[in-house]
């Protein structure tokens, strides 16, 4: 092939030294094929072109990520050309060429822009990246010894890729989007590779078969050099320079790729597109793995690690979208160190593969779900095998799992993410208050996930041949994935078999009761002497169980079970006004009141207190007959009491 390269080169420099546009004619007998990748990427989950446009470029910068640093991707969008830069002077170097294909009759184009409508466009430029690296004379990869080469299959190839089975993009077929977001179909590329610091500029333009002139063109158009029907970049750096100004290009000795799409759909706006990011690539942003700048029309945005909280705060769609809680929940899962995670046991290799009790001990269990019904958030690592058709290679790998319940929810929450890009259509949980994320970033996963995704990245089909015929147990270990939030709530909300006196200890609800109902101060006779307890966490009574917690009317008081056999020796006290719906300890305020002023009294007897403060009571039990009376509390509220030994 490097013979038949070289004489394109020199094929090249002699008879096509001036850019231009050139759509190839068809011969008689072709199949009549029009494109039709666009429709991949409308979908449920991809509200718009604003939203396809969003996630596919991003997507194509996050897999050419060249490493270290985190990736930007700047979006700039201008309603009309750079001050100093005549509109129908740049229509004749870079549209002109198009016109006639542009207005032919069956080009596919609802109606072209006027010519007397100013030039508007939008810039995709991203950095921490390695550009399209490759051989850019290169035009087939059916020979066994062809390397991975972006150029190639950025510009020659429409649904076949060779990404990597971690990447992203797997169908070939994110980059229709920068036509799609165009009026007349058409977008450029200028790339500054890191590997050679070469850099190249082409163009595409995406019709349907039309007729010009009484003679048929294939759909797909070129803009740069041409040997034959070869098209071929330009290379020439003057020319480069002079395109970069008059479109406002940032990428002189700067590896990534810059991509210009001439009149851009006019849905395309600012808060569209950082509400998009937001939702597609939140995970990987609070992770510091991406920032997305925004400059439309002179206005600026900046979502980063740093500032994108601030950013919300200030969002009214962000707050009806629920996006603070989730935030937090991201910014928790993010900041976990692994020893911190519940990992399950390995279901059984070789079977269908369920969530069930049996992957967890029963001291693991018991805990974690007192934990997560007093509010606690979890992080979970779930193993799972992979097994290919042929070879019978197994892959033993996993994913995590984040849970949380918030009761401003009024329906469940759960986010699923392949490697940073959020998949929208995947949801599992049915339990209303819950939030989950589902994370998955070991790469022999990450390329089964991947292989069962469709074009659009926003949905993992089970039934899909391509998937099916790939994979051992590939829709059972899928199912897996999916349901892991539902099933991990099945079990931490089922109740323990047979009785546990213990279970609601640590909460207290209290309806309002006349003075007289509460049991009167007195010695217990059982207690010999009253003797202080000796060193040691527990003091033991007789038998019976724990704690006893009396509603009095403006307060409560706490003191041992009639028939306890033992009680903590320090015991610790939270006490919050109930509310309509959240956490009334998170919501606790110290307007509501402080239990070391006025109104409020505490009368202790049998317990030495240790801390006071706000809402917060800490004592420890000297007697086996303690008292600690709390009054003073607004009677027209209701209180929640919680404590922990």
């Amino acid at each position: 092939m490097s013979e038949v390269h070289s004489l394109i080169q020199l094929n090249n420099q002699v008879m096509n030294p001036k850019p231009q546009w050139r759509f190839r004619e068809m011969q008689p007998g072709e199949m009549n094929v029009d494109p039709i990748e666009g429709e991949f990427f409308t979908t449920e989950a991809l509200r718009s072109i604003t939203d396809a446009l969003v996630r596919e470029s991003i997507q194509n910068s996050l897999d050419a990520s060249a490493g270290g640093d985190p990736v930007t991707v700047r979006f700039s969008h201008h309603q009309n050309p750079i001050a100093g830069v005549d509109s129908n002077e740049l229509r004749k170097l870079y549209i002109d060429g198009l016109s006639s294909h542009l207005h032919s009759k069956h080009s596919g184009l609802p109606e072209a822009p006027p010519l007397i409508e100013p030039l508007s466009f939008m810039v995709i430029e991203d950095y921490g990246t390695r550009g399209l690296q490759g051989d850019v004379l290169q035009y087939d990869d059916l020979d066994d010894d062809i390397e991975k080469n972006d150029f190639f299959y950025f510009w020659r190839n429409i649904g076949r890729t060779k990404k990597e089975l971690t990447d992203l993009g797997r169908w070939g077929l994110g980059k229709t989007v920068f036509q799609a977001a165009s009026r007349i179909n058409t977008f450029f590329g200028l790339t500054f590779r890191k590997d050679d610091g070469q850099a190249y500029l082409m163009g595409q333009s995406v019709l349907k078969i039309h007729k010009v002139d009484g003679s048929r063109y294939a759909p797909y158009g070129y803009f740069g050099l041409f040997s034959g029907h070869l098209a071929l970049p330009v290379e020439d750096s003057d020319y480069h320079e002079t395109f970069s100004k008059h479109f406002s290009l940032d990428r002189t000795g700067k590896p990534g790729l810059s991509v210009l799409i001439p009149y851009p759909d006019k849905e395309i706006n600012l808060r569209g597109c950082a509400n998009s990011v937001i939702r597609h690539y939140f995970f990987p942003i609070l992770a510091d793995r991406l920032i997305v700048e925004f400059k439309f029309d002179g206005k600026k945005i900046r979502l980063d690690a740093l500032n994108l909280g601030d950013y919300l705060k200030k969002s009214q769609w962000a707050e009806k979208q629920g996006l603070p809680g989730l935030m937090d929940l991201a910014r928790w899962a993010i900041q976990q160190p692994k020893e911190t995670f519940i990992q399950l046991k390995e279901p059984l290799s070789g079977k269908r593969p369920k969530l069930t009790e049996d992957l967890f001990s029963l001291e693991q269990l018991d805990s974690i779900r007192r934990d997560f019904a007093e509010g606690c958030r979890l992080a979970f690592h779930v193993p799972v095998a992979v097994i290919k058709q042929f070879g019978d290679k197994i892959s033993y790998t996993g994913f995590s799992v984040y849970l949380e319940r918030d009761e401003k929810l009024d329906k469940p929450e759960d986010h699923f993410i392949r490697q940073g890009i959020t998949i929208p259509e995947v949801s599992s949980l049915k339990h209303k208050g819950i939030r989950a994320i589902v994370s998955i970033t070991e790469s022999d996963l990450s390329a089964f996930l991947g292989d069962a995704e469709n074009p659009a990245h926003t949905q993992w089909e089970r039934n899909s041949k391509k998937f099916k015929s790939k994979y051992k147990l590939g829709p059972a270990t899928l199912d897996f994935v999916k349901s892991s939030p539902r099933e991990l709530v099945k079990i931490l909300t089922q109740p323990k078999k047979g009785r546990d006196e213990n279970l609601l200890k640590h909460i207290f609800s209290m309806p309002l009761e006349p003075v007289g109902s509460a049991e009167k101060p007195g010695k217990d006779k059982s207690d010999k002497g009253n003797k202080p307890p000796v060193d040691g966490d527990i003091v033991e009574l007789e038998p019976g169980s724990y704690l006893q917690l009396s509603a009095i009317k403006g307060g409560f008081r706490l003191s041992r079970r009639t028939k306890a056999t033992q009680v903590p020796r320090f015991i610790t006290l939270w006490i919050a006004y109930e509310v309509r719906s959240g956490n009334p300890f998170k919501k606790y305020t110290s307007l509501d009141f402080d239990v070391t002023k006025e109104p409020i009294q505490i009368r202790f007897e049998g317990v030495k207190p240790m801390l006071c403060k706000e809402n917060t009571i800490q004592i420890e039990v000297i007697r086996s007959d303690f008292r600690v009376t709390v009054t003073g509390f607004d009677t027209h509220r209701d209180l929640r009491v919680r404590t922990h030994p």
